[in-house]
């Protein structure tokens, strides 16, 4: 039996509007839920409200592990893929940096370099590196938030990287995903089959965008057409109309995404598409994105791969936090953190 004295490790999902946490104990293929929650951001861009919501969750988690794992995603961080001849460790370094400083939107200097060469043949002549880019100053707001909060930051991810990581771990061998985690104000898509070189990209339409696509629609502030979402999509017919044109777009990105991963040297057919986050379940998304793509598509929590105590936890209210929760969980979920 896993207990709170058992090593653990907290997933905190810093949102635009929410703050998600999930603490997990146990290891790949026996991961137990610790502890679960959410809390609003009373204040979007407000400090001192993410301040507030970060505690608050902290909080509402009774004798809480303190060792944090976080994200960045959208342009604050560049993940790229490079193709370089076979070349010592020493060398692919120097080879990494110079290249990336060659495609990434930002100062290299001013951001975190991490890479990793992806599995080869013994006797290939090349290599695929994957390169990931973080802008220091968005890192550092992370961890200066978490340690702020009384938390031990351990590592700081990228949101569709590590959502491709758990979705793989559940997957057969030769099945490429796509995963689509559409939040507040960014969807992230990532794209893999297992030891290649993953493709994400990161879009500005997500929730929000309904949002706001609303409030003009009816000449209402945000706060009235976020109410609006949640209720009236399905009973309004000009609401549903204008809706529709936003899930339109969205999906036509990811069918971007899609066409251009099949299209590279390692590219394949995707087999699923796998929807999470909180905008996951908006009426007609997945019905559309099943349309264009020809994919069939799920919808999916990292939470799926952890067994969780009825007699600690309300089954009904997990399952309804499951898609807003799938990235805090995958972060809970994190290897090779000590």
């Amino acid at each position: 039996m896993f207990t709170n004295e058992t090593r653990t490790l907290v997933g905190l999902d810093v949102g635009s509007t929410s703050v998600k946490l999930v603490e997990l104990s146990g290891n790949p293929g026996a991961f137990y839920l610790e502890n679960l929650a959410l809390a609003v951001i009373e204040a979007p861009r407000d400090e001192a409200a993410v301040l507030a919501a970060v505690r608050s969750a902290r909080d509402a988690c009774e004798e809480g592990g303190r060792r944090v794992v976080g994200s960045v995603s959208g342009p604050h961080v560049a993940v790229r893929s490079f193709h370089f001849p076979r070349m010592a460790e020493k060398d692919v370094k120097g080879a990494v940096r110079y290249e990336g400083s060659q495609v990434i939107a930002f100062d290299i200097a001013d951001a975190y370099v991490d890479y990793t060469a992806m599995k080869t043949a013994s006797d290939s002549r090349t290599m695929d590196v994957l390169f990931v880019a973080a802008i220091k100053a968005e890192v550092d707001s992370k961890v200066q938030l978490m340690r702020s909060c009384g938390f031990d930051p351990r590592s700081i991810g990228v949101d569709a990287l590590v959502l491709l990581e758990a979705l793989l771990a559940a997957q057969e061998q030769s099945a490429t995903v796509a995963i689509v985690d559409i939040g507040a104000r960014t969807t992230s898509i990532g794209i893999a089959r297992r030891d290649t070189v993953p493709f994400m990209r990161d879009v500005d339409i997500a929730g929000d965008t309904y949002t706001r696509t609303i409030g003009e629609l009816l000449g209402i502030d945000l706060k009235e057409a976020e109410k609006v979402k949640m209720i009236e999509v399905a009973t309004n017919p000009a609401v549903a109309q204008a809706t529709g044109t936003v899930t339109r777009h969205l999906v036509e990105e990811i069918f971007r995404s899609i066409a251009y991963y099949k299209s590279r040297d390692d590219g394949s057919e995707v087999d699923r598409i796998y929807l999470c986050g909180g905008g996951s379940g908006f009426p007609d998304l997945s019905r559309t994105l099943e349309e264009v793509t020809g994919i069939r598509v799920l919808p999916w929590s990292s939470l799926e791969l952890v067994k969780v105590d009825e007699n600690r936890f309300d089954k009904a209210t997990v399952d309804h936090l499951a898609p807003f929760v799938s990235l805090a969980a995958a972060l809970a979920m994190a290897e090779g953190v000590h």
